[in-house]
């Protein structure tokens, strides 16, 4: 190739590069053609299905102080026995005065009761026989003390019924008598008395009160209370309800003092946020089930607290960091007009922009899936992407040229664009630990809770916001106090 065919060449590159530099130029001035203007996503949303709700169990305990039962049945006993008790055994008569002494009671942990009941006798035997064709009476006093021991094994019915089986014995020291020169044992004699007169009416006492506690009755009460919304903040209006739907229970036991009936109330709890309370007379209550027993039993609720982020809300938050000039990559640039909604499963946040330096403007999108951020109690979005047409020279020109400037966008705005949530769950939390710390309900029962972590379930977005439903869990328990009934002789 010789020199000048070189030259040639050269200047005709030359030229074709200065003419494609033109006309970039001229076509990158044109600012009114560079009007970008990308397809709007559907505002369409595909909630995410919820889990199935965890049933809760609040953990009662009936109680009822066994020194109670023992005081009344003490009492109706010695009002028994305040007369004599006169007897006739063959030719043996007897009348004995009964006291008697302290009456202790005390449970067991299978929920047997043990009584023991030591008492003083003193009285007469008189015995009339023939001597020599003679009628002789002898009359003596008598005198001693003994023990009446009683063992009660309660058993809690599924229709809410107590009854009771005992065992009883006496044991009586040595009671003799010298008669006509004779000494006669007075134990059978005293023994068949207690039996039969003192056994039976303190079995029978012991076993009214006890199978005559109105536990049933309590019980429904603080069913039917569960019903009643706890109200956690007026305003905003934020209230815990409760549904109860099923009664677990074991058999009765005891810790020596009280006589206890341990339960739990199956439930389904939620927190109602924004609704007001509804009207009493519109909620159906059911009536207090059967008792299903179970071998363990197991407590702790889990509430449902369906927390909203609504979309004017995050713009609110961040449009002052957003809406603003940005030197993105050296470009003076000016976003506007932040706009957020759902498309499908997806977070869209449009934005417009100017660039002056390029003669370029527009409304572009980014589309995001919003998470949880558990360590600073948020819901961001790390995944943003931007959809932008690319037909057309001019509109492929404003992408080449926006390749430096729409990463630093994204970036802005993902971290701008924070659903920021520690306020609303710490101080859920503090006000929910306050109002079940110690709740009374009623004159007898007594609501006491915990609350322990907060975790969220689900997270998914609505034509207005964004969902996230969290899950506290903790303890709830119940006591109720039982009353022994007063029983008539």
């Amino acid at each position: 190739m010789t020199k000048n065919t070189k030259r040639i060449i050269g200047a005709i590159s030359v030229g074709v590069v200065l003419i494609s530099l033109i006309t970039l130029f001229v076509l990158m001035r044109r600012a009114p053609d560079l009007t970008v203007q990308a397809p709007a996503p559907p505002r369409v949303v595909t909630p995410t299905p919820l889990p199935p709700p965890v049933p809760s169990i609040i953990a009662v305990e009936a109680k009822v102080a066994i020194a109670d039962v023992r005081t009344l049945a003490e009492s109706t006993l010695r009002d028994y026995l305040r007369k004599p008790i006169q007897s006739k055994d063959g030719a043996i008569d007897t009348a004995i005065k009964i006291d008697l002494d302290t009456f202790t009671m005390q449970g067991a942990a299978d929920g047997t009761v043990s009584v023991d009941t030591p008492f003083q006798f003193n009285g007469w035997v008189r015995l009339s026989t023939k001597i020599f064709g003679r009628s002789v009476q002898k009359r003596e006093d008598i005198q001693g003390h003994a023990t009446a021991s009683l063992t009660l094994t309660p058993t809690l019915h599924s229709d809410w019924r107590i009854t009771a089986k005992t065992t009883a014995n006496i044991a009586i020291e040595k009671a003799e008598i010298n008669i006509l020169s004779t000494t006669l044992s007075v134990r059978r004699i005293l023994t068949k008395i207690v039996e039969e007169k003192v056994l039976p009416k303190l079995e029978s006492l012991i076993i009214k009160h006890i199978t005559n506690i109105d536990v049933k009755t309590r019980v429904a009460g603080l069913w039917t209370k569960l019903y009643e919304p706890i109200v956690l903040t007026p305003d905003p209006f934020i209230a815990l309800t409760i549904e109860p739907i099923d009664i677990q229970a074991q058999q009765l036991s005891s810790d020596g003092e009280t006589l206890a009936l341990r339960f739990g109330i199956k439930t389904y709890m939620q927190i109602d946020m924004g609704n007001e309370a509804t009207d009493p007379q519109e909620i159906t209550i059911t009536e207090l089930p059967d008792i299903h027993f179970v071998d363990t039993l197991e407590s702790g609720y889990h509430i449902v607290v369906p927390i909203e982020m609504t979309y004017p809300a995050v713009e609110n938050l961040a449009k002052p960091h957003i809406e603003k000039r940005h030197q993105l990559k050296g470009i003076d640039t000016h976003v506007e007009d932040l706009t957020l909604y759902g498309s499908g499963t997806q977070l869209v946040a449009g934005v417009q922009f100017n660039m002056p330096t390029l003669g370029a403007n527009g409304q572009l999108y980014l589309l995001g899936t919003p998470i949880y951020d558990a360590a600073t109690l948020s819901i961001v979005v790390t995944e943003f992407n931007y959809a932008l047409t690319t037909q057309g020279l001019l509109l492929n020109i404003a992408h080449v040229a926006g390749e430096s400037f729409f990463p630093d966008l994204r970036t802005t705005v993902e971290e701008k664009l924070i659903f920021p949530l520690e306020t609303q769950l710490t101080s859920l939390r503090e006000t929910l630990a306050t109002v079940i710390a110690e709740r009374p309900i009623g004159p007898y029962v007594v609501l006491r809770g915990t609350v322990g972590p907060i975790t969220p379930i689900a997270l998914y977005l609505t034509q207005t916001g964004v969902h996230i439903p969290f899950r506290l869990q903790g303890d709830l328990a119940c006591e109720i106090k039982l009353k022994t009934p007063q029983i008539q002789n």
